[in-house]
Order: structure tokens, then C-alpha cells, then sequence
């Protein structure tokens, strides 16, 4: 039982320690001031970065965004430190300037590890920017798994050697510590940072759910004064919680030391601070709710030519099937056989569908066609291209094309294709796309006429970096600013594979120009609906914006 009250007394004495950080890190004289100047150039990048292109005041902001960075924890640290009870801007200028290059590393190390958590919902808007050339794209995408797997290894290390070890390695940047922050402080502290960030996410899926019920009954202006309301409370959490975050960060890498959080009267210059980050909020919150596109018109594409599991994927019996839904495309996938040949087949292996431990490259097309494959309880052969592509023809069916490629391909398999089915897919109004980038490259080469696409498993890099008509963006990263990029390439964005009515709602409402779905009558419905009963989604897509 003692043991148990020591316990709760240490956590007692734990978080009077840090809701006094917290007081001196935002009741300083001048402190409250820096975060709000912070936040008001946070917000003025955000507003600056929302169409992809590179400006003169993105780039000033940016930059100076990381100059304030740096000089406000710097500023933070000396408080925390015990070097200074007030604000010494001067120094703490003089101290950054004097470790600048450490100071560069440390913030391109956060910001790396922050890329994947959203960077503050700057994560889109920086990689969109990014350029890249192509083959490195495509061989990141052709080699994805490995790659992920060596990027996490790369950013477990490089967030153990900041966030855990940080303190000791870069020492330089606080010489005023007398102890800095062991790996259990900053454990704690990287503890507190996810439960405030749990809290926020709970509060705006709240506000979500809230938005949801009444966005089915409610009028078009209180749908909107909801979404109003709804989007400026995220964003205004949001920051708090950005920075009570950095705070509870640096009082770690600190130590953790008692700190008299004694509340000091604000300037006017506060007040003012406030007031412009008010603005500001005001004016991303109306960005996100005016922004285009939105709500777009949507072409309706079958995902491997079925819908709602009624048919075995990628065969005729489906493609009829799924005809009388009348998709603006059926998604199907190609592989090329031991004969030079293409089987309509998405598995490189037959293994799941035919019960068969052979590849298409194993067996010529008309081996394959003799294969029966199963799938939703249901049964028929293997189909080849050839018998699939006129069987389109005659339901007046537009395809969408995934040329698959493998190691085994023969050498000019695109070009072989192109030569042989490219001004016949062009007559039909079929289009054609492909995870392997040489392959729409060359099918644009080949045949200009061909709308070609390309396929990217995420979003990563500016679409600019590797050209095509258009775009393939998996669901999970999609964002606005990927699609806004494609529209300026004069692109179309399709996203895959959204089954669920939430997230067909959400990118229908982010404006993707078409998904790609296994489930298309769903997918009819969700669209055709008003605009103003998905209107949750924008909030949605802010809450999930990277």
C-alpha cells in the first residue's frame, strides 16, 4: 500500500512539474508572443503551399519558419535550463547562429521523422514539390516493399538517435544543461506528446461523428455554420496541442527540472499576436471549405471487373456481368505468358485462383486458358487478352488496361503491345496503365493517342517527375494537392481502391476525378447524393490532411 502512495505522489509530483513547464513556456514575458508568431507563419505556409509550385514567399516563409523555429526552442531551452527567467532574444539569436549547421540538421531530422506523421499537415504539400527523376521513382515503386522496409529501419534510427539519445549528441545546442534528458525522460516525454495527440484525434472524430448525423437531416446553412465551427475548434486544438507538444519535448531534453511556472502579464503586442492567428484561422478554414476541386463529377471504374464480389475477378463472365452497372471503365490487369502472349490475370502467381504453383511466364496462353479459377464461391477459365478485348467491343465496354510487367518479360514486350493493340484500344477509348514507369513512357512514345497512365503505390514524389495523361493515386495518401498537381500536369487523378461509403465519400470530396472500386453500385450511390450530405468529409479530410 505504501508503495502504491509513493507511486501515485511521484505521478502527482510528476505533472505539477509539468503543467509548471508549461506555464513558463507560454507565460513568459514574450514567450506566448513567439508561438503565436510561429503559428502565424505556420499558417501563412500552409496558406501559400495549397496549389503545387514553388514561389518567392513560400520559399521566404519556409525559411523563416525555420529561423523562428529555432530561435523560439532555443529561447524555450534557456528558460527551461535555469539560464534566464525572462526572454533574451539576442542570445538566444546568437546561439543559433552560432551552431546554425547543428541546428540545420536537427530541424531536417524532424522533419524527416515528422513526414510520415503529417508534418503538421505540411507533409502533401512538401512532397509534391519534390522532384525526382524517373527511373529513381519507378524503381522505388518496382522495389516498394524492400524499400519501406529499409526506409522504417532508417527512421527507427534516426528517431532513437534525436528523440532518445538527442540530448547527449547534441549537447552544443544547450551548453547551459547541467544534466541533460535521459532516454526515460524522453521517453515520458514523447509519451505525453502521443496522449495529447490521442486526445485531439478523439475530440475531431467526435466532431466528425457529430457532423455526420446532422449532415442527413440538417439545412444547407447549419451544415455549414457546423463545418465552420467544427474545422476552426480542430485547428485551433491543433496548435495548442502542437505546442504544448514542443514544450513537454524540450522540458525532457532538459531534464525535466522544476520549473516555477509563475503567470506574467502579457504585452499588447500579445493581443495583437492573437488576433492575427485568428485571421488566419479564419482563412484556412474558409481555404478548406471553398478550395477546388470538390465534390467533383467522378467516372465510375470496376476494379479488376467486378462488382461486389459478383463474378471471379478478371474474367468474361464478369466483365458481362458488371456491363449492366455501365461503368465508364472496367479496371483489368494483363500478364504475358511463356508464348509471348497476354492472359487477363492480376496474381503473378496462380496459386490462390487456381490452386496451380505456376506463373504465367510457366505456361503458354492456351495452357492458361484451360485453367479454372475460383473466387466468390463461383467458377470459369482463365481468360486471354484477345477474347476479352472483343468481347468489350461488343458491350461497347471502355477499359482500363494494367500492363503488368515482370523480370520474365521478353525484351520490347510494351512496345510489342502497343504495336499490335494500340490504335485499336485508341478506336475503342480504352486508356492503359502500369506500376512500371518504362512502360508509359513508352506506350506514350508509341502511340501518342493512347491515354496512358501510371500507377503510383504511394504518394511520394511531384507528379511533374515522371509525366503521363493520367494519374493512379493509392487511397491511403491521397490528398488535394497530388490531384491539384495532376490537374496542372493537364492529368486526371483516379484513386484506388476505396469499397467503403466513408471513403468513396472522402475522395469525392477531396474532387479525385474517378475511383477506381470494387464496389461500383456503392460507389453510384455515394456520388449521386447532395454534395452537402458529405459535407463531414471536409472536415475528415482535414483531420487526416498530411
Amino acid at each position: 500500500m505504501k508503495r502504491e502512495v509513493r507511486e501515485v505522489q511521484k505521478l502527482r509530483e510528476f505533472g505539477q512539474r509539468l503543467v509548471g513547464s508549461w506555464r513558463q513556456g507560454l507565460g513568459a514575458p514574450g514567450m506566448l508572443l513567439g508561438w503565436e508568431i510561429l503559428t502565424v507563419m505556420f499558417a501563412s505556409v500552409r496558406w501559400l503551399s495549397q496549389r503545387p509550385g514553388w514561389s518567392v514567399a513560400l520559399v521566404v516563409g519556409i525559411v523563416g519558419l525555420l529561423i523562428m523555429a529555432a530561435g523560439q526552442l532555443m529561447q524555450v531551452a534557456r528558460l527551461y535550463g535555469g539560464q534566464t527567467d525572462y526572454p533574451d532574444w539576442p542570445t538566444s539569436w546568437r546561439l543559433v547562429w552560432q551552431h546554425l549547421g547543428l541546428w540545420l540538421a536537427v530541424e531536417v531530422i524532424v522533419i524527416i521523422l515528422a513526414l510520415p506523421l503529417g508534418l503538421w499537415g505540411l507533409s502533401s504539400r512538401l512532397l509534391v514539390r519534390l522532384p525526382m527523376a524517373a527511373n529513381w521513382v519507378n524503381f522505388v515503386s518496382l522495389h516498394r516493399r524492400p524499400v519501406v522496409v529499409l526506409a522504417g529501419v532508417i527512421y527507427v534510427l534516426l528517431a532513437a538517435f534525436l528523440l532518445l539519445w538527442g540530448p547527449r549528441h547534441f549537447r552544443r545546442l544547450t551548453p547551459q544543461l547541467k544534466q541533460p534528458g535521459s532516454v526515460r525522460q524522453m521517453l515520458g516525454g514523447l509519451a505525453i506528446c502521443a496522449l495529447l495527440t490521442t486526445c485531439w484525434w478523439g475530440i475531431s472524430e467526435g466532431l466528425v461523428w457529430v457532423n455526420v448525423q446532422y449532415d442527413r437531416q440538417g439545412s444547407r446553412m447549419g451544415i455549414q455554420w457546423l463545418l465552420t465551427a467544427s474545422l476552426t475548434l480542430v485547428l485551433v486544438l491543433f496548435a495548442v496541442v502542437s505546442v504544448l507538444g514542443a514544450l513537454t519535448l524540450v522540458w525532457s531534453w532538459c531534464g525535466q527540472p522544476s520549473v516555477m511556472g509563475v503567470a506574467h502579464h502579457q504585452g499588447h503586442w500579445s493581443v495583437v499576436g492573437g488576433v492575427l492567428c485568428l485571421l488566419l484561422v479564419g482563412g484556412i478554414v474558409q481555404q478548406t471549405q471553398t478550395q477546388q476541386p470538390q465534390f467533383a463529377k467522378t467516372v465510375l471504374i470496376s476494379h479488376r471487373g467486378v462488382d461486389h464480389a459478383r463474378g471471379v475477378q478478371n474474367t468474361i463472365a464478369a466483365l458481362r456481368q458488371v456491363n449492366r452497372e455501365q461503368p465508364d471503365y472496367v479496371e483489368m490487369d494483363l500478364h504475358e505468358t511463356k508464348d509471348h502472349q497476354w492472359v487477363v490475370l492480376h496474381d503473378e502467381n496462380l496459386r490462390v485462383l487456381a490452386g496451380r504453383n505456376v506463373t504465367p511466364h510457366n505456361l503458354t496462353l492456351a495452357q492458361l486458358e484451360r485453367l479454372v479459377v475460383h473466387e466468390n464461391g463461383q467458377s470459369t477459365h482463365l481468360a486471354g487478352w484477345s477474347a476479352y478485348l472483343r468481347t468489350a467491343e461488343r458491350l461497347k465496354q471502355p477499359l482500363m488496361v494494367e500492363l503488368k510487367t515482370t523480370p520474365q518479360d521478353s525484351a520490347g514486350m510494351a512496345r510489342r503491345f502497343a504495336r499490335q493493340y494500340g490504335q485499336r484500344l485508341v478506336r475503342d477509348h480504352d486508356v492503359v496503365h502500369s506500376l512500371d514507369y518504362r512502360v508509359v513512357s513508352q506506350l506514350r512514345q508509341s502511340v501518342p493517342r493512347l491515354k496512358t497512365g501510371y500507377i503510383l503505390p504511394f504518394n511520394w514524389v511531384a507528379p511533374q517527375s515522371v509525366p503521363a495523361d493520367f494519374y493512379s493515386f493509392q487511397q491511403i495518401s491521397a490528398s488535394q494537392q497530388f490531384i491539384l498537381a495532376a490537374h496542372q500536369m493537364g492529368g486526371r487523378a483516379y484513386i484506388w481502391t476505396p469499397d467503403a461509403r466513408d471513403k468513396m465519400t472522402r475522395m469525392w470530396a477531396l474532387g479525385a476525378d474517378g475511383q477506381i472500386t470494387n464496389e461500383l453500385r456503392r460507389l453510384r450511390s455515394v456520388t449521386q447524393q447532395d454534395r452537402h450530405r458529405g459535407a463531414w468529409a471536409v472536415l475528415q479530410n482535414f483531420i487526416y490532411s498530411y
